[in-house]
């Protein structure tokens, strides 16, 4: 197996930089047929971050609470970021409202930027991941996974067929509905990898993913021209499809920790997510609709966040190293300057 014979799945890591690709391309979709094709099989990016997260779980379990203080850190950082973010382009200061804050309590909204439920939903799922396991009750939980994921197609794609309503998508797109089912069913397949890996051949999921990209296509299709596309996160597809893309990935020779996308994702995927949408409100809001630019503004929005990331990941960096060597905030202020005049 290519897991024993390397230390780090190289190949998630290239998935999480193509996952938040996926996820500018939901935000800002390509036009007419081609995004009508490609944004239903972008629904798997989220799924596929948590079920990442579930998958290395047995990592994160050895330190729980320090990979829940850096989310909940990063949480701070990305929330103040949108809220002076808001206040630059909107030329004022909105404040979040009581009604805002029981939503981002309860449903991990976020009253500066929509996009940043993830964050909030991620720690919700990890302090819970804790709790679990100190009850030992992660087994028991596992049940939940068809529960949960049929409730939110049900009330999120499937609303309108079933229920001639649409429904606000952040009842469904939080820590219980899209979080934990994906986040167990990354446990369940680093559990169960042996034997999956023996049922689902490469042979067999390079026939398994093109019939379920279809599927997932027809899906949307189906539902759009009969008018009954709700606003949803994930099809019935969905879920299998980033299944099979998962174990493919896993499977499949994995590439070198140099790879240049396997950088990306281990580095810098998560800083795209929570970058890229200051890049598209600029675009919304100073480039014209029909820019030029418009048919590869999603590279340019990925490119534009990795940057950015990649800039703020090597100042971040610098303050850590400085700062094991300073007493206090003088010392730390004395040896950036200093780090900054030798470059």
């Amino acid at each position: 197996m290519e897991e024993t014979k390397c230390k780090r799945l190289n190949n998630l890591d290239v998935l999480k930089a193509i996952c938040a690709f996926l996820v500018i391309c939901i935000h800002i979709s390509y036009k007419g047929n081609l995004g009508d094709t490609i944004t239903p099989l972008c629904r798997i990016a989220v799924p596929i971050f948590f079920m990442i997260t579930g998958y290395f779980y047995y990592k994160t379990s050895k330190s729980p609470l320090k990979q829940i203080k850096k989310v909940l850190i990063l949480i701070i950082l990305a929330n103040f970021l949108y809220f002076i973010f808001g206040i630059i382009i909107n030329g004022k200061v909105d404040l979040p409202t009581k009604e805002d804050i029981f939503k981002s309590l309860i449903f991990n909204s976020s009253p500066f930027a929509f996009h940043l439920w993830y964050l909030n939903a991620l720690l919700y799922v990890l302090v819970i991941a804790y709790i679990a396991d100190k009850l030992n009750i992660r087994k028991r939980m596992y049940f939940l996974i068809p529960v949960l994921l049929v409730t939110n197609i049900i009330f999120g794609e499937y609303a309108i067929v079933l229920f001639n309503k649409d429904y606000d998508p952040i009842y469904m797109r939080n820590f219980l509905f899209i979080g934990i089912p994906y986040f167990l069913i990354g446990d369940l397949l680093y559990k169960n990898k042996e034997n999956l890996i023996k049922k689902f051949s490469i042979k067999k999921l390079t026939i398994l993913i093109p019939i379920l990209v279809l599927t997932t296509v027809l899906e949307e299709h189906i539902l759009t021209i009969n008018k009954m596309d709700a606003i949803g996160d994930i099809y019935i597809s969905t879920t299998f499809l980033a299944i099979a893309i998962f174990l493919f990935a896993i499977q499949v020779k994995q590439v070198s920790n140099e790879n240049i996308l396997a950088i990306i994702g281990r580095k810098y995927s998560t800083y795209i997510y929570v970058l890229h949408l200051v890049f598209i409100d600029i675009f919304n809001k100073y480039v014209s609709s029909n820019n030029i630019l418009n048919n590869s503004i999603q590279i340019i929005i990925f490119l534009a966040s990795l940057l950015v990331a990649i800039i703020y990941v090597s100042f971040k960096n610098k303050i850590l190293i400085a700062w094991k060597k300073c007493n206090n905030l003088i010392d730390l202020v004395k040896v950036l300057y200093t780090s900054r005049e030798s470059d």
